[in-house]
């Protein structure tokens, strides 16, 4: 065992300079650097290892500098493109439309833009049913270009303004594939499923899965077995393996491996979880070619060694974060309690604690026996994958109903493992660093069982931490009110110690996931997992898009609604997700007050429909009064539905603005009519829109309103205590 402390010592290093430079983009990270940097140079025993240690640190240093340094060149550049107008996309293809709900989204590597070459990928989003790309490698699009914190995205708004050229090059390992993905759609259109199964775990490409299946592996914790990775290396070996010892010929499985190692990402494409593949069973492969075989454990650190200083940016990155962790969770502590009777039990357990932490911290959520159902079915999965390499080579459909039933039995075992799936307040970043750090220390100084308990024990702690905050955060004194920072949409949290509303869920047209990947996170790290009552103003997607998420997630006590001008995709998706979970509805026919908790919640209604902007002239109103102030929430309400309200008592000490901001909302009447103190304004930074207008804004400064917005201040919280304003803003969710 003594040839495993080297392989940590170049690992810690390269972690804690990444670390280090890492605080340059994120000061959070900062902590973590030095705090690696210090216990590490203290713990560590030796000159030899600690000069070993200061350079891989020094090498990870220029790295992490040299990535950060054109990340903000490119970053520069994106911003002097105008967003107003239409930018022109050039990029290289080699992957399909993806369909998100009702719109179709297309994944680039790397893009020019207006003859500005970006070297990140670029996320392209359609409304409508694009043409195929078939075997074309060029596109060109016209459309909004946004740089946002999970990169660069362009939205397209006509089939016209896209185009394809080029074709794939038979002679090419990418055309191959390419090619084969072609033919199988082709032969088989009867079974999108087990096709898509087939294109996932044999091709690499999962573009074609459904958004149902997604959600079933996800719910499961499974989500994994789908990516081509270790599994399909392991197949690929065994395959070798029955080659060579057909033939007698057992060194030339090394070089096979090595072969196939470099093939790999040419074939499927150099994706992170194909290079991490490739790259463990390439240095696999050498170590043995050059007799000098080591440790699995040895092997594991170097590829992240590697990895981590061509990619200095997986330091962050929740896939990097999972392949890694899961691995050595295995490797280091699973493998240290495994006999023969209890060998799955000790893996399961030793990825349940190692991985916890880490899917609180990207995902808010922990999959309790999501380790286990991976145990289940990773044999299917394997099965899946032998089957479809069969129909690749000989397309018989009785193959492809194997795939179908063996599909049926992962989403059974996926359902079991759903019901453990719970949602709560990520840990706090300190209780990550010190866990990372406490772990690497353990890797590099500890052996056998004792390192793997401190590793266990070093991760139950941002785990346990995370229960603690979530429920610590549960309960508030008076009423609270937060305007959630959700981009160019409404999300309103209204929380007093006897109940919880909310108000609007926000949401993007082209992200379908908004819900579980950032609604959910805001409120769950709010401690919110029971919500008595959800009121959608009205159904338009930046406002309901997210709810049924919440819906689906959450333990929710009724909507309310009104049945006006309730039509949409996203409206659907309510009502059926209120028929999934048996949610009560109400629906707003006239106007009523209820109390919730301690509120008296008012909703005013229109009195009629209108022709212009019907939906959002149709919002629900909410007049809400306790600890003697008022809060009237207005959804996108505009002029003439501003007017149709004069008569009403629309007296308030807190206004949220009315669409967004618009120009053609908050007319002077209705806010005389009102009389805020303060005003809140819910709306994305650089939108589209222009929201809020400066016409809106100077009536509010004209009116002694204090103006608060989520694009310029985050979330804004006001708390209501003792018939007392406090209001407090926060930047904690992407733009």
């Amino acid at each position: 065992m003594r040839d495993e402390i080297p392989a940590s010592i170049p690992l810690a290093g390269v972690v804690a300079g990444l670390s280090a430079i890492g605080s340059i983009a994120q000061p959070g990270l900062a902590a973590i650097g030095l705090f690696a940097v210090a216990s590490l140079a203290l713990a560590l025993r030796g000159g030899r290892t600690l000069v070993l240690f200061a350079f891989c640190s020094a090498i990870a240093l220029l790295a992490g500098a040299r990535a950060v340094r054109l990340h903000s060149v490119e970053s520069a550049q994106l911003a002097r493109v105008d967003h107003d107008r239409f930018a022109i996309v050039d990029a290289e293809v080699d992957r399909d439309w993806s369909k998100r709900g009702s719109a179709w989204m297309l994944r680039v590597e790397r893009f020019h833009v207006d003859g500005i070459a970006i070297e990140q990928p670029l996320r392209i989003y359609a409304r409508f049913e694009p043409p195929p790309i078939g075997l074309a490698t060029h596109i060109r699009a016209e459309g909004f270009l946004r740089n946002g914190e999970r990169g660069p995205t362009m939205s397209i708004k006509s089939p016209r303004l896209l185009t394809f050229s080029g074709a794939v090059r038979r002679s090419t390992p990418d055309g191959w594939n390419r090619l084969a993905t072609h033919r199988i759609a082709q032969w088989a259109p009867g079974y999108p499923d087990a096709i898509s199964l087939i294109d996932a775990v044999v091709l690499g490409r999962g573009e074609r899965l459904s958004d149902a299946m997604r959600e079933n592996f996800r719910s499961g914790g499974t989500y994994h077995l789908l990516v081509f990775s270790g599994l399909q290396i392991s197949f690929a070996a065994a395959l070798f393996a029955m080659l060579l010892r057909w033939i007698r010929a057992p060194h030339i499985s090394d070089w096979l491996l090595l072969l196939f190692s470099f093939l790999a990402p040419l074939f499927i494409g150099n994706t992170a979880s194909v290079s991490r593949a490739a790259m463990a069973i390439a240095l696999y492969a050498i170590s043995r070619l050059a007799g000098r075989p080591t440790s699995f454990e040895n092997l594991w650190c170097l590829s992240a060694v590697i990895r981590l200083l061509l990619v200095p940016a997986d330091l962050t990155d929740p896939g990097f974060h999972l392949t890694y962790a899961g691995s050595g969770a295995l490797l280091f502590v699973g493998k240290a309690f495994a006999t023969t009777r209890r060998r799955w039990i000790a893996y399961a357990l030793a990825a349940e604690i190692v991985l916890a932490p880490l899917t609180l911290l990207h995902f808010h959520q922990v999959a309790l026996g999501g380790s286990i159902a991976t145990l289940a079915m990773t044999p299917i999965v394997f099965a899946i994958l032998v089957v479809s390499a069969l129909f690749c080579i000989a397309p018989f459909e009785p193959l492809l109903v194997l795939i179908s039933w063996m599909h049926q039995l992962c989403e059974w075992i996926n359902g079991l493992a759903s019901s453990g799936t719970h949602f709560f307040a990520a840990p706090p970043l300190i209780t990550v660093a010190i866990a990372a750090c406490a772990s690497l220390l353990a890797l590099a100084l500890l052996r056998g069982r004792t390192r793997a308990v401190v590793v266990a024990l070093a991760m139950l702690l941002p785990s346990a931490a995370s229960v603690v905050t979530h429920f610590s955060r549960q309960r508030v004194s008076g009423i609270e009110l937060t305007a959630l920072d959700i981009g160019q949409g409404d999300a309103i949290l209204l929380r007093d110690p006897l109940a919880t509303m909310l108000v609007d869920g926000g949401g993007r047209s082209e992200d379908t996931r908004f819900g579980e990947s950032i609604l959910l996170p805001l409120l769950v790290d709010r401690g919110v997992s029971r919500v008595d009552v959800v009121v959608l103003s009205h159904a338009h997607p930046d406002h309901c898009g997210g709810l049924p998420a919440v819906i689906e997630h959450l333990d929710v006590g009724e909507v309310w609604l009104s049945p006006r001008a309730l039509r949409g995709e996203c409206a659907q998706r309510i009502l059926e997700a209120t028929i999934n979970r048996r949610v009560p509805i109400r629906l707003l026919i006239n106007p009523k007050t209820r109390i919730v908790g301690s509120m008296q919640v008012t909703t005013l209604l229109p009195s009629h429909g209108f022709r212009r902007a019907p939906e959002n002239n149709a919002s629900v109103v909410l007049r809400i009064a306790g600890e003697g102030q008022r809060v009237l929430l207005t959804g996108d309400l505009e002029r003439e539905g501003e007017l149709d309200l004069l008569d009403s008592d629309l007296r308030a000490t807190v206004l949220k603005v009315p669409h967004h901001g618009s120009r053609s909302s908050t007319i002077a009447p209705f806010l005389e009519r009102i009389a805020p103190r303060v005003a809140l304004i819910s709306c994305g930074r650089d939108n589209l829109f222009h929201h809020p207008h400066d016409d809106v804004l100077e009536r509010l400064a004209a009116a002694g309103v204090r103006t608060w917005r989520t694009d310029r201040d985050g979330t804004v919280t006001l708390r209501i205590q003792q018939g007392h304003l406090f209001v407090s803003s926060e930047i904690d969710t992407p733009p």
